[in-house]
């Protein structure tokens, strides 16, 4: 999941206006609160550093320091909407639904807050994965994937119809 999932912290954190494009933070390498260390991958200080730069340089502090503006309230109601911890209902058996534990649950703690932000302590697949990202791409309007575009048998032709699973995010976050 890693880097990508920062991706979509950043939309929903710009979604519900917890962040602007030109919100900053001073990136200081580490970040210790609810008795775990959160470190940036390459362990250096970044300085001052703005919502690109979290994504440019992959930052998990930032991504944490994100998760942890929006508070778990908004942060899971909007991974929820972008469909992890669920099935996407593709056409084809065997679907995974992933695992993404919640406040409440018994698994969960305030650290998960933090790390499920850039991807660690959550588990997506890689479809729930490409179809949040690409609704991005879509005007906010996640779609629920396909693989088969048809199934013949005999005179019968069943064609897959595109079905719209929801709008995590609004067209006007998507193009920022």
């Amino acid at each position: 999941v890693g880097s990508v999932m920062k991706v979509m912290t950043v939309a929903a954190a710009l979604d519900k206006g917890t962040i602007t494009p030109n919100w900053t933070y001073n990136d200081q390498a580490v970040m210790d609160m609810a008795g775990i260390q959160v470190q940036n991958w390459d362990r250096q200080a970044h300085g001052l550093v703005d919502t690109t730069g979290v994504l440019v340089q992959s930052l998990n502090v930032g991504a944490a320091n994100i998760s942890l503006a929006m508070g778990p309230t908004d942060f899971y109601a909007y991974m929820s909407r972008f469909g992890f911890g669920r099935l996407t209902g593709v056409n084809l058996e065997g679907e995974g639904s992933g695992t993404m534990h919640i406040p409440g649950d018994p698994d969960w703690s305030e650290s998960n807050l933090l790390t499920n932000a850039y991807g660690q302590g959550i588990a997506v697949t890689p479809l729930q994965m490409i179809t949040a990202v690409s609704a991005l791409a879509n005007d906010g309007l996640m779609m629920q994937p396909n693989i088969v575009a048809k199934i013949v048998n005999g005179d019968q032709v069943n064609i897959a119809q595109p079905i719209a699973l929801g709008r995590p995010i609004t067209q006007e976050t998507a193009h920022i």
